[in-house]
C-alpha cells in the first residue's frame, strides 16, 4: 500500500473498487519503488500491450505518476496502491537477469508480464506478441516544451549542455566515471557552452564558480530541459531512460557494469567496454581497479559531446577544445591504482 496523492486517491478509489469487483478486461501495471528508470519503463510495456490488444483498459500504479502524464496508452494513472485486483503485473526484472548479455531489460520484463498474464488466464498469453519498440515514452505539452526553452536561453544562441558530476556509488561502485573527469568536460566547455548540471552528488565548479545547478527540479521539467538541450552526459541510470524517452542528445558512461544491448539505446552514443569481468551488475561487489574505465578518456567524451551539439548548432564549438582535457581516464579515489597496473599488464 502507498499514496502519493490523498486527493487523487479519493477521486480515483469508486472507479477502483467498482473495476476490482467487475472483473472487466483490464491489465493494471504496478510498481512500489521509486526506481526511476524501472518506473519509466512501464511506458514501453503499457504501448505495447495497447497496440496488441486495443481493447484493453490499461492502467499504472507507481509512486510517479507524473512520468505518465498525457500518456494516450494508459487509462488509468495511479500514485496509489491498496490492493491487488484483477490483473495487476509487476514486469519484474533484476540483477540476476542481467549477469549475461542476450536480452534487453524491455525484453526481459515483457516476458515476465506475459508469464504473469498466462497465471490468470489472459487469453492467448501462451503466445506474446511482438513488443512495440524497446524505448519507453514520456508525453511532454508544448508548455513545458517552451518553458524549457526560455529556461535554458535556447534563444540566445548559446549552446547549452547538460551534465553529471557522476556520483553512481551504490549498490557498488563500479560505473561511476569519476569527477575529476566531469570537471575537466566542464572546463574545456564552460567558454563556449552554458553549462548546467542536472545529476551528480559533487557540484561542479569552474574558475571558482559552481555550474548552474538544476539537479533538484521536478521530472517533467527535467525531462522538457533534455529535449530542448543541445547534448547531455549522465551515466547510466535513471536519467539515461529520460533522455530517451523525449529523444534527447545523450551521451552514457557505462563502463562494464551493464552493457548498452542490456539497458541502453542505440540512439545515444553510449561509452562501455567488456573486458572479461564485464558485466559485473549481477556480483554486488565494489571492484578495486575499474579498469572498464581505461578506454573511456575525457577527450573521447568531449569529442561525442562536441559532435551532439554541431548536429544542431553547425561550428558553435571548436574542435581545438579537445586538447585541453586529457587524454587518459583518471581514476577516482576510490581506484587501487596498483592493481589496476596489474590488471592493464595481464592484457598487454
Amino acid at each position: 500500500m502507498f499514496c502519493t496523492d490523498s486527493w487523487a486517491l479519493a477521486r480515483q478509489l469508486p472507479l477502483f473498487l467498482w473495476r476490482s469487483c467487475a472483473r472487466s478486461r483490464s491489465v493494471t501495471f504496478l510498481h512500489h519503488r521509486e526506481a526511476l528508470g524501472d518506473t519509466l519503463m512501464l511506458s514501453a510495456h503499457a504501448r505495447s500491450l495497447k497496440k496488441a490488444r486495443p481493447e484493453l483498459h490499461i492502467a499504472v500504479v507507481s509512486r510517479r505518476p507524473e512520468l505518465f502524464f498525457n500518456n494516450p496508452y494508459i487509462a488509468e494513472n495511479r500514485g496509489w496502491h491498496l490492493w491487488r485486483s484483477g490483473r495487476t503485473v509487476r514486469a519484474k526484472y533484476g540483477a540476476k537477469d542481467l549477469a549475461a548479455p542476450g536480452l534487453h531489460a524491455l525484453e526481459i520484463q515483457w516476458r515476465s508480464l506475459w508469464r504473469e498474464l498466462a497465471a490468470t488466464n489472459f487469453p492467448g498469453a501462451q503466445t506474446p506478441p511482438a513488443q512495440d519498440g524497446l524505448y519507453p515514452e514520456l508525453f511532454l505539452s508544448a508548455g513545458e516544451i517552451r518553458a524549457a526553452g526560455e529556461m535554458a536561453g535556447i534563444a540566445s544562441g548559446r549552446p547549452v549542455v547538460l551534465l553529471s558530476s557522476g556520483g553512481k556509488l551504490k549498490p557498488t561502485h563500479n560505473r561511476e566515471w569519476g569527477l575529476d573527469n566531469y570537471r575537466a568536460l566542464a572546463e574545456a566547455l564552460a567558454p563556449h557552452a552554458r553549462l548546467i548540471q542536472i545529476s551528480g552528488e559533487e557540484t561542479l565548479v569552474v574558475a571558482g564558480q559552481p555550474l548552474e545547478d538544476m539537479r533538484n527540479i521536478p521530472v517533467r521539467r527535467a525531462a522538457a530541459l533534455f529535449s530542448v538541450c543541445d547534448a547531455m552526459l549522465v551515466q547510466e541510470g535513471g536519467l539515461m531512460h529520460v533522455a530517451r524517452a523525449v529523444n534527447a542528445p545523450c551521451v552514457t558512461i557505462f563502463g562494464g557494469y551493464v552493457l548498452p544491448e542490456q539497458t541502453g539505446y542505440p540512439e545515444q552514443t553510449n561509452f562501455f567496454s567488456r573486458p572479461e569481468c564485464s558485466p559485473c551488475i549481477s556480483r554486488l561487489e565494489n571492484c578495486p581497479h575499474m579498469k572498464c574505465m581505461v578506454p573511456i578518456s575525457p577527450r573521447a567524451v568531449l569529442a561525442a559531446l562536441v559532435e551532439k551539439v554541431e548536429r544542431r548548432r553547425a561550428g558553435r564549438i571548436p574542435s581545438s577544445i579537445l586538447e585541453c582535457v586529457p587524454s587518459e581516464w583518471i581514476p577516482p579515489p576510490f581506484v587501487d591504482r596498483e592493481i589496476l597496473r596489474q590488471e592493464l599488464a595481464k592484457t598487454k
